[in-house]
């Protein structure tokens, strides 16, 4: 006992000895190579006498790298049993890549594409349907406007197609489900990630699970970053803190419950205009946004309880709670045009809060039985949510006169850095609503072996959506309420010749209210009086596991929407329809024992939505050399494309690299190197003059262990 009490205190220290050297505010490659150097000296203290706990080695066995079940549909499911593309991201995979956030999983998978999100929040298209909110926690919607952290979570789903079943309105090109980690009952360990940017951004992450008796843990998750990018002015200081117990209250009865708190600022950065409707590309290193007043921040509390009772050896109960609170504010100044000839550029600005709590409740009855000849896999679920939802706005002041105006302009020469007139984000306030929702659901699914090679998936959701808003300033078209039922089908068809292969076909769909997938409003008749936008989505696809450990998936795909429009007198509102048409290809897994692939493509048929491009390809090779040292190169392509405003955005190809050492069983060292090439590129728009600018080359340290 004595002995693993030195070597935890070992541990400890060579964390509390690294946090030392985050605290220089700048680092380059130089700064890396010596921290790399220091880290070595105290690596081998923290190996020699505690050999119990090993850090996951870079063999790639069995489903280190890649998972082959999905948790988002209520239970642990094959993914070769799922009639829908699908790809999983492990955590591990995540590290080896160094992904932080969902615009780094949207380079490399399939499907999806990153916007820019007004530089305040993830903004992620799903075959083209762009979504804020379409985004989830253990099956439980989390809809609020951020950007997401990955510092507590397992593993990233990401569904493509309509997916109302199991989560209600959205979902309609697809969405994004992280599992979070719980506690692991008998098992005592402490992990830890602490990262260095060549432009000076800092992380450090800890991961402490720690056995309370038989059949008690506790578990601890948290984080903090200290952000800089290429960009003048960035900055960014967010915290995450998530303790989480459990409880095995007998064989049958398992509790888990956790609080998660986020404390995030970081300033928004909007872009670089474009003119004659491409990016200017002479204007790359300027920040067209205020030093001080572009900035979001984030306070967020969430506690979640999850109950599984288990009725016998193949059915169980399991109840979902969870209650969140958000406060979310940001304000910005960004470019809205620019005169080349005159060398100016006129700035637009305003502030926005987002006061939001839900209480969001669940209960599934999740089984398999056989019935005759035929084998059911089952899940009957119910869902309540209640939400309340505080919006305002204040555009921005530049005359310090109250006349509810949001026209108010800076126009300034184009400098570096700007030369901005006074202005304040705190009088000229415009609209502010009070929104209170109500949804209640149920929902059923039924995964039916009809023989042993073939299965039929059946499901269904109705939906009850009542949302009222009261417009509190007038500016927002009055209150309203509105109450939309919906029922969303899902039908698939799986069949397997060989236990190593799957063809599938499924139906789906998903809606959106007309208040689309915030709730600041009900504005205008046709938001007030028309039915939900439906989207509906067919798919055909192949799964096929190579003996090697490769698994290959590739899908034909079309999404429907459905919208009514415009505005008629007796009611009859126009229809119109869009539909995308596609083709997604997958490889991960060995192609040998030391060379690990994750591969995707998209290719757009015909219309192709903005934002996304017509074809877009990534790889990502991890190739290990000897017990020791590793090396990963990724190549991201992404074709022409047009971005709000109807900005054209060259195709480019970005190759990233990484190299790994394991020190021994209890850390390893990794250095990641994005865009090796030092491409300037613009990966999207959020309009004609906001340009997002791409990093050039940088290099990131990241040391991983466990104690």
């Amino acid at each position: 006992m004595k002995k693993r009490q030195t070597s935890n205190l070992v541990g400890v220290t060579a964390v509390l000895r690294i946090e030392t050297i985050l605290k220089m505010k700048k680092c380059n490659l130089a700064c890396l190579a010596i921290t790399t150097l220091f880290s070595t000296a105290f690596v081998d203290l923290h190996g020699q006498e505690n050999k119990a706990v090993e850090l996951d080695d870079l063999v790639v066995v069995g489903k280190y790298l890649q998972s082959d079940q999905i948790n988002a549909l209520k239970s642990p499911t094959p993914i070769d049993e799922v009639p829908q593309s699908l790809t999983i991201l492990t955590s591990d995979l995540m590290s080896l890549q160094d992904i932080t956030s969902m615009a780094d999983i949207a380079d490399y998978v399939p499907g999806i594409d990153a916007g820019q999100g007004e530089g305040h929040r993830d903004d992620i298209l799903f075959r083209g349907v762009k979504s804020t909110a379409d985004f989830f926690v253990d099956g439980v919607r989390d809809d609020v406007q951020y950007f997401r952290p990955l510092y507590n979570i397992e593993q990233v789903e990401v569904l493509k197609g309509a997916n109302a079943l199991f989560f209600g309105r959205g979902g309609t090109g697809g969405l994004i489900n992280r599992v979070s980690k719980t506690a692991l009952i008998g098992e005592n360990s402490t992990g830890y990630t602490i990262s260095l940017d060549e432009l000076g951004e800092q992380y450090f992450d800890i991961d402490a699970n720690v056995a309370i008796g038989a059949n008690v843990a506790f578990r601890l998750n948290a984080y903090t970053e200290d952000l800089e990018n290429h960009r003048d002015f960035y900055y960014g200081d967010n915290t995450g803190f998530n303790p989480t117990l459990k409880f095995e209250l007998s064989e049958k009865t398992t509790v888990n419950v956790s609080y998660e708190n986020l404390d995030h600022k970081r300033f928004i950065d909007r872009g670089i205009p474009s003119e004659n409707g491409v990016p200017v590309k002479s204007l790359a290193g300027i920040t067209f946004g205020d030093k001080n007043d572009n900035y979001s921040s984030l306070d967020a509390d969430t506690i979640r309880l999850s109950i599984d009772q288990a009725l016998d050896d193949s059915t169980k109960l399991r109840f979902n709670y969870t209650d969140n609170d958000f406060s979310k504010l940001y304000q910005n100044l960004y470019a809205k045009s620019y005169d080349s000839a005159a060398g100016t550029v006129q700035l637009e600005g305003y502030r926005d809060t987002t006061n939001r709590s839900s209480k969001i409740y669940s209960l599934d009855l999740i089984g398999e039985k056989k019935i005759g000849t035929m084998t059911h896999k089952f899940v009957f679920g119910l869902e309540d949510v209640d939400t309340s939802n505080n919006n305002d706005r204040f555009y921005m002041d530049t005359d310090n006169l109250d006349n509810n105006s949001k026209g108010e302009k800076i126009t300034t020469n184009v400098t570096n850095p700007l030369s901005i007139s006074p202005h304040n984000f705190t009088t000229e306030k415009y609209d502010e609503t009070k929104a209170d929702l109500s949804v209640s659901s149920i929902y059923f699914s039924d995964e039916i072996a009809l023989s042993e090679q073939f299965d039929l998936v059946l499901g269904g959701r109705i939906d009850d959506f009542s949302l009222s808003v009261k417009d509190v300033y007038g500016n927002s078209g009055g209150s309203a309420s509105k109450t939309d039922e919906e029922f969303s089908p899902r039908l698939g068809f799986v069949y397997k010749p060989q236990r190593n292969v799957s063809y599938y076909a499924s139906y789906s769909e998903s809606f959106i209210p007309k208040s689309g997938g915030q709730y600041a409003d009900l504005k205008g008749s046709t938001k007030q009086k028309t039915d939900p936008d439906v989207y509906e989505n067919t798919e055909f696809g192949v799964k096929f596991d190579l003996d090697n450990g490769v698994a290959l998936s590739a899908a034909l795909y079309s999404s429907d929407a459905v919208k009514p429009t415009g505005s008629v007198a007796d009611g009859d509102f126009a229809v119109t329809k869009t539909s995308t048409k596609g083709m997604e290809l997958q490889a991960t897994g060995n192609v040998t024992d030391n060379w690990f692939i994750s591969a995707g493509a998209n290719i757009v048929n015909g219309r192709v939505p903005a934002e996304v491009a017509e074809k877009s390809y990534s790889i990502w090779n991890l190739f290990k050399l000897d017990d020791k040292l590793s090396f990963g190169l990724g190549v991201v392509h992404k074709g022409d494309t047009i971005g709000k405003g109807s900005t054209k955005l060259p195709s480019y190809t970005r190759v990233d690299a990484s190299a790994y050492y394991k020190i021994d069983e209890n850390m390893r060292i990794q250095l990641n190197i994005e865009n090796v090439t030092d491409r300037l590129y613009f990966p999207h728009s959020y309009g004609s003059g906001q340009v997002t600018v791409g990093a050039p080359i940088h290099a990131t340290l990241k040391i991983v262990g466990r104690f």
